[in-house]
């Protein structure tokens, strides 16, 4: 790829990216409006010329941006993200998104698809990440979140608080990982777990209720993230996705994920947030 600033877009994260998911978005809406895009990881920032954006700390970005056709922005800044994108980036249709475990257009990220208008469940993010619209519906409603994880391990916690303000959004967080933690902590029952398993509807719904006990609204997930621990009836991939909120009859559904270990846990968490947008729509 030759460093060209008209038709050329170059985006560079730390070796550790915590912004890679939101880099990913942007190249994918950079492709859709007929852009090339680049994302590199790399430990300083280098010398381009072509229109080049920075996602997360580098020691040299202070240096690095004396040109015009380079931006430096936070990590977990998605307003700013979307604010540089608006001039810089060729117009396109916004596109709907629809999170879901089987799509029919490419992934944008595991577990979320871009669809048009129009599409059943599809709701209108502008594009941006499911974590961040969750925290901007929740300050508007003053609403707590609390979520209750098993194979996402906190993943889906984690997306939450990498964002700045998500102290309004989040207040309490469980993860599971054995049965015993279930029961313990969720009052998941112990009959539900020898009649059906841990990765099953019904322990989603119990877990969910656990973790509603002191919050508005609350996700739930349990399943196989793999590469292990499948067993007959439930492939890796498998996960139960449980949310509601007080008062509310709460929503479950089984997905099939594919990819690898972060593939599913990434998707399932997805799912989860576009479950918990759909309470405050």
């Amino acid at each position: 790829m030759t460093d060209d600033p008209t038709d050329r877009l170059r985006i560079f994260l730390p070796m550790r990216p915590a912004a890679l998911p939101d880099a990913q978005r942007l190249a994918a809406w950079a492709t859709r409006a007929g852009m090339e895009v680049r994302v590199e990881l790399v430990a300083t920032l280098p010398d381009c010329s072509a229109t080049a954006l920075a996602i997360g700390e580098f020691v040299n970005a202070a240096d690095w941006i004396t040109s015009s056709s380079r931006t430096h922005l936070p990590a977990g800044d998605w307003a700013s993200l979307r604010d540089w994108a608006s001039p810089y980036l060729p117009v396109c249709d916004v596109p709907f998104s629809l999170f879901n475990d089987n799509g029919t257009t490419p992934e944008v990220l595991p577990g979320e698809y871009w669809v048009e208008a129009g599409t059943p469940c599809a709701m209108s993010l502008h594009m941006a990440p499911p974590e961040w619209s969750l925290l901007q519906h929740a300050r508007a409603r003053d609403t707590r979140l609390a979520l209750a994880e098993s194979c996402t391990g906190g993943d889906l916690a984690a997306r939450i608080t990498a964002l700045p303000g998500s102290s309004a959004l989040l207040h309490h967080g469980f993860v599971t990982y054995s049965n015993e933690a279930k029961i313990r902590l969720l009052k998941v029952q112990e009959a539900t777990l020898a009649r059906v398993g841990a990765v099953a509807e019904e322990t989603a719904l119990e877990m969910l209720s656990g973790a509603l006990r002191e919050a508005d609204i609350a996700a739930a997930i349990t399943g196989i993230a793999g590469p292990g621990g499948a067993v007959p009836g439930k492939p890796v991939g498998t996960v139960c996705i449980a949310w509601g909120a007080r008062g509310m009859e709460p929503q479950v559904r089984t997905g099939h994920f594919h990819g690898d270990r972060w593939s599913v846990q990434y998707a399932a968490g997805s799912v989860a947030l576009g479950g918990l947008l759909g309470l405050l729509r």
